[in-house]
């Protein structure tokens, strides 16, 4: 076999020139074909980074499209909720704004400055041996206020008692209720009744003529 390098001739068997030691038996590698080899390796490796670099694009483009949906729906969630509490606050807010006129509009129980003598009746029994009674009408809104009465009971100008100050509270019906300290010995003609606050500030004054008798009589 002819060696292509230096033509020398050399056994069919063997491997390599013995002269320049260049292969043999179609073994013999070309200076060309080794850098084509070299050149489609070369290739071959860029073509697979380019691929890696592709995959990995793709990877990050769907794990940001992912994270840009959950924001995005969460996001809105969450905007959603915090401006249906903030609705929900206002809304609450109004109600309590609004009850608050109706809880002030109910009429409250008037001060005892304005309070009145409108009316009553007195009741005398025997003489010496009952006491009188008398039945002040005020007006079943000062009912459960406290005041002072004084009554002075009186006959032909003479006094029949002191005119005691006595601590009494409107009753559910408007009417204070005053029992005389005595017996008198004789039947009134003739009553005042002052009346006070709880401070003993006068608001009222009422003179009664009475006929000197047993019996109730209204005023």
């Amino acid at each position: 076999m002819k060696c292509s390098n230096c033509n020398s001739e050399n056994s069919d068997t063997a491997k390599f020139c013995k002269k320049c030691g260049t292969p043999l038996n179609g073994k013999t590698i070309n200076h060309e074909t080794m850098i084509n080899s070299m050149s489609n390796n070369k290739s071959q490796s860029g073509d697979n980074t380019t691929k890696i670099i592709i995959i990995a694009l793709a990877i990050v483009a769907v794990v940001l499209a992912g994270a840009f949906i959950y924001l995005y729906a969460f996001g809105d969630s969450g905007a959603s909720d915090s401006n249906s509490n903030t609705q929900s606050a206002s809304q609450n807010s109004n109600q309590v704004q609004s009850a608050e006129p109706a809880q002030s509009s109910q009429p409250s129980q008037p001060s005892t400055s304005s309070m009145r003598i409108r009316g009553g009746s007195f009741y005398t029994g025997s003489a010496e041996s009952d006491k009188t009674y008398a039945q002040i009408y005020v007006g079943t809104e000062y009912s459960g206020q406290s005041v002072i009465v004084q009554i002075f009971y009186s006959r032909n100008g003479n006094a029949l008692n002191h005119g005691n100050m006595v601590p009494a509270h409107v009753h559910s019906d408007g009417y204070l209720y005053i029992t005389s300290a005595d017996a008198y010995h004789y039947y009134p003609d003739f009553a005042k009744i002052n009346l006070y606050d709880s401070n003993s500030v006068l608001i009222d004054t009422q003179s009664v003529s009475l006929s000197p008798t047993s019996g109730t009589q209204t005023f």
